[in-house]
């Protein structure tokens, strides 16, 4: 089986997403976003423990982490929130598949209608507004 390239998460800074196996580490990342040690991260996931840095490698280097040495052990700290990671991954997956980029086009298309009527826009908007302010 040939492995393509992963395709830039343009709502991302054009990050390249994540293999599964690097959703996987990241995912341990995620549960603590003060930071979290190589050593922890390696004790987390069976295999070698070169294999383990090179995904932390790749994670690194695609911009998910910041990493900062730590005696003789790394810092990894996310870069990137789950809820981002999530939200870019949608937004590809609606702008590849029907054409659109925003919620309200989204929605409107799933009303059957061409576009919004301004008062249901409005809705959706403030809908949106509270969501990201919680």
């Amino acid at each position: 089986m040939v492995k393509l390239p992963s395709e830039p998460l343009e709502f991302l800074g054009n990050r390249k997403s994540l293999s599964e196996t690097e959703l996987e580490y990241m995912k341990v990342i995620w549960n603590h976003p003060e930071g979290i040690s190589s050593e922890d991260i390696y004790r987390s996931f069976p295999g070698a423990q070169g294999t383990k840095s090179t995904i932390l490698f790749r994670i690194s280097d695609k911009g998910y982490v910041n990493v900062q040495r730590d005696g003789v052990h790394y810092l990894y700290r996310p870069q990137v929130t789950e809820a981002e990671y999530r939200q870019a991954l949608i937004k590809k997956k609606m702008k590849k598949t029907f054409g659109l980029t925003n919620l309200p086009e989204f929605i409107a298309a799933f009303c059957g209608k061409k576009e919004l009527s301004e008062e249901a826009l409005q809705k959706i908007n403030n809908l949106i507004q509270e969501l990201e302010n919680d």
